[in-house]
């Protein structure tokens, strides 16, 4: 008896947590429209309903995604794991009569009936058993193509027929329902916790303390749910989060400004900002609604909001966050003079911790960089500067197009390579910031009055690199990349032109 409720608790703690990583992002996420806890909008799959105002794309598939659905399946012991065939027994689900793939086929068909793009997920501690045909086809909790191939005699074929028979359903049926479905497994309740600390962090909720037995978050998704509050949007769930005070205490011995001009998975509440600069209007997605707008409003407003009086009143250091285009965030740096007298520090994104803050370095190095050169370099020269990912990948292509492509060009890349994880830390970042600089005093002669500057890279290193560009050459003219190709034509186009004259 004991064991029963203790394995009943920590499903529902589990369930709790799967909740609160999904419900922080209305904080947090721009695309979340909201999140609702044991849901009645659709059988079995009722655990967790996460709904987007905005389709997410899925990056394995492309598919575009509306409505998560999840479905916890929390386990004592490791004395089973997923299989087909556990699939369709309902005992593996204490089911008298109705298996697991069955239950998920009706969600499904309720699901499709309404016509928005959804998935299925389930997550578990439990894992796929390695042993198991359909294991084979598994990737990212995917099931793969490749289970589709091969007719009725093969394995795979074999297999399913059986899952097709079981459902009543013909393979093309099948294979529809199964591409909605999803196996995020091997979560167990600490890693659950793990995952939701940077979430909490990011939000400016207070933190899980490693020192007490109890999580409060577990309880309060219960106790909301008693009270008829499990549906929460961007409103409600900021009101939930003041009125169980889970607000965390700002410190009065910083300040955090943000400047964003473009729809964020994951950035920080307004209400923990000191100021904050909202560009978004000027945007639809990544491409400004205007063609004046690079020249014009832009460069007024960000002069207007990191040059005022009352940025100078607030406590420092001041946090700067960027939820923004790299210009914009390149371009900050280089408004921001250190002989201002303000102490700003970059902050970046990590998907392991939240943020990092990323203050200057007391000393710098130079030997931080490797550089290509292509050409003399005259009047004007092409900075391409890849740091996260190849910035020639297209440039050559937009180049080609343009006066630009006669132009001397400098290649460069972080010693150690190209990738997400080429700028280590703050120190780094702050080296190749001065480096960056020390080379092209070096590379680029007197006569050289405009360098046109491609950068892929973090956006506070944008940052710290404008702010340690200043007075490499008389004019720096930015450039912004379509990452999706979403726009028309190529992937790049000028943005920014430094100084700011407006």
């Amino acid at each position: 008896m004991a064991k029963a409720i203790i394995a009943r608790r920590k499903g529902d703690e589990y369930q709790a947590r799967v909740f609160w990583i999904h419900a922080v992002k209305l904080r947090t996420d721009d695309h979340v429209e909201f999140v609702e806890f044991e849901s009645d909008q659709v059988s079995f799959m009722d655990d967790v309903l996460v709904g987007y105002r905005l389709a997410i794309k899925e990056r394995e598939t492309g598919r575009r995604v509306e409505l998560d659905c999840f479905q916890c399946k929390y386990h004592m012991t490791s004395s089973a794991a997923f299989n087909c065939e556990n699939l369709i027994n309902p005992d593996f689900i204490n089911s008298a009569n109705r298996s697991m793939l069955g239950r998920m086929y009706e969600a499904y068909r309720t699901l499709s009936a309404r016509g928005r793009p959804f998935r299925i997920n389930v997550i578990s501690n439990y894992f796929w058993d390695t042993g198991d045909f359909m294991a084979l086809h598994l990737h990212e909790g995917l099931i793969r193509d490749t289970f589709y191939e091969g007719g009725p005699r093969t394995t795979a074929g074999r297999v399913r027929q059986r899952l097709a028979e079981h459902l009543r359903v013909d393979e093309q049926q099948l294979k529809s329902f199964l591409t909605t479905v999803r196996f995020v497994l091997g979560k167990n309740l600490g890693s659950l916790a793990d995952e939701l600390v940077p979430l909490l962090r990011l939000a400016g909720l207070r933190a899980i303390d490693p020192c007490a037995t109890n999580i409060e978050y577990d309880d309060l998704a219960w106790k909301l749910f008693e009270q008829g509050r499990n549906r929460f949007d961007r409103p409600s769930f900021d009101a939930m989060v003041r009125d169980e005070r889970l607000l965390e205490v700002p410190k009065k011995n910083h300040s955090e400004i943000s400047i964003r001009s473009c729809l964020q998975f994951a950035r920080r509440p307004d209400d923990t900002q000191a100021m904050l600069l909202d560009l978004t209007a000027l945007f639809d997605g990544r491409f400004p609604r205007s063609a004046s707008a690079w020249a014009g409003d832009i460069p007024r407003l960000l002069k207007e909001f990191l040059l005022e009086g009352k940025i100078c009143s607030l406590p420092q250091p001041i946090c700067l966050f960027f939820d923004c285009h790299l210009s914009i965030a390149f371009a900050a740096g280089y408004l921001l003079d250190p002989k201002f007298g303000l102490q700003i520090v970059p902050v970046q994104k990590n998907p392991r911790t939240g943020y990092e803050i990323w203050p200057r370095p007391a000393g710098q190095r130079n030997d931080v960089w490797e550089c290509k050169s292509i050409g003399k370099v005259g009047r004007e020269a092409i900075v391409a500067v890849s740091v996260t990912h190849p910035v020639e990948q297209h440039l050559a292509t937009f180049l080609g197009g343009t006066p630009l492509a006669r132009l001397p060009r400098l290649c460069l890349a972080p010693r150690g390579g190209i990738g997400p994880q080429a700028v280590r830390d703050g120190d780094h970042a702050w080296h190749l910031g001065y480096g960056l600089q020390v080379m092209l005093r070096n590379a680029l002669p007197a006569t050289c009055n405009t360098v046109h500057v491609f950068l892929a890279g973090p956006a506070a290193l944008a940052y710290i690199i404008g702010n340690t560009m200043r007075g490499v050459a008389p004019c720096i003219q930015l450039y912004e990349h379509d990452f999706e190709g979403g726009g028309k034509g190529a992937r790049y186009c000028p943005s920014l032109a430094l100084p700011l004259n407006c």
